[in-house]
């Protein structure tokens, strides 16, 4: 590697390392206190190497999911990746055979860095760009195994109860998430329809018609037929093939939201899931596998099939619309155990929501923003 290019990529990278050191510290806590090895922090980044992904899938596995609902749940939050791709296309034209390693590092962050960065003059492509994604990676790993170790020696002497409410982190990355999809889209409808959707499947829940675990996979499909049956009109206006396939769609995907209020009847109506431990190693290392996999299908996607020619429709309306509608959901599953009829009635999450909002919007600075905003809220979750 030219020490030109690794010099120039470091200088580049920096805010990233910060930024990764900062959100990659409590997601390694968080799956110590969900009771997996710190090794387990390790082997997600390595295999998914997704910030956001692998904090939802820390939740769920925390919560008892199984590896269907947890790679369902990633495919629709880490979609947004498609737009990264079809908007990278022309620029890694000639980065050559890194172009796989690219594709595997291209996260929220890194997309950044490279839409934002020239090539400089002389300097080949490929091993330029790829180290950027490279070094990017090699921060999250780095800031994720120390969070896990940290967490695990705590644990050992019994201090780790004063890490309870860093989970609060992964509100504070997708309330930042939001911000930008909308800052840069203006579409406030795709996030409100996420809400509202996923604050319907919580009151099925706690009026006992859903299961705990399915609420983010109904929140989904409601969320999505919203926006289909809003913005999605179009598709059904070429012909009959495409109206019958539009209907079909909405049809199944809502029967299946219906099948799923109706099993839980005939289960007893029990709101919580059966599972009150985690999800188990063998589930863990499955579900951390197959999405690692789907999450870089989704990346290759755009490169693979629409390198010579513009992508279908469906392709841009699902990568403009769903995106944010998925984030607006995790945002308001974050807040599903806040009762708004009991004391503190939900103000440690609210304020500290509205703390990650000012922060971000005040400094655009992804390390005050998270550590700011969650510390609040761990403070106010323990005076209240």
């Amino acid at each position: 590697m030219d020490a030109y290019i690794l010099r120039q990529c470091r200088k580049i990278t920096a805010p990233i390392l910060f930024g990764y050191i900062a959100i990659g510290i409590p997601f390694g806590v968080m799956i110590v206190q969900a009771g997996y090895p710190w090794w387990m922090s390790l082997f997600m980044s390595l295999v998914m190497y997704s910030g956001a992904g692998q904090y939802v899938a820390a939740g769920l596995l925390g919560a008892g999911a199984g590896v269907l609902e947890i790679v369902i749940t990633e495919f629709f939050v880490n979609i947004r990746h498609i737009v990264y791709g079809l908007s990278l296309i022309e620029k890694t034209k000639k980065t050559g055979r890194w172009k796989l390693p690219l594709v595997f590092t291209l996260t929220d962050e890194t997309y950044a860095v490279l839409t934002a960065t020239d090539v400089p003059p002389g300097v080949p492509s490929g091993p330029f760009l790829g180290m950027i994604g490279i070094l990017d990676f090699i921060y999250w790993t780095a800031g994720c195994v120390l969070g896990a170790v940290a967490c695990s020696f705590l644990a050992a002497y019994g201090l780790s109860g004063y890490l309870n409410g860093v989970d609060f982190a992964l509100t504070s990355l997708f309330v930042i998430i939001l911000f930008s999809q909308i800052k840069s889209s203006g579409d406030w409808l795709p996030p409100l329809l996420g809400l509202a959707s996923c604050l319907v499947s919580v009151v099925l829940c706690r009026a006992g018609l859903l299961a705990a675990s399915n609420i983010i996979f109904v929140a989904i499909i409601l969320g999505v037929n919203a926006i289909l049956l809003s913005r999605g009109r179009g598709f059904a206006s070429g012909g009959a093939g495409q109206l019958a396939a539009f209907a079909l769609f909405v049809a199944a995907s809502l029967a299946v939201a219906a099948l799923l209020v109706v099993m839980q009847l005939c289960g007893g109506g029990e709101s919580v899931p059966p599972s009150s431990g985690n999800s188990g190693m063998a589930v863990a290392v499955m579900a951390s596998v197959v999405s690692g996999a789907v999450i870089f299908c989704e990346r290759l996607f755009p490169f693979a099939l629409f390198s010579r020619r513009d992508p279908p429709p469906v392709v841009r309306f699902v990568a403009r619309h769903i995106p944010s509608m998925v984030i607006a959901i995790l945002i308001v599953y974050s807040l599903k155990d806040a009762d708004p009829l009991a004391f503190p009635f939900g103000i440690p999450q609210l304020a500290g929501i509205g703390a990650a909002l000012l922060l971000n919007l005040l400094s655009g600075n992804y390390m005050l923003t998270i550590f700011g905003s969650t510390a609040l809220y761990m403070i106010l979750s323990r005076v209240m």
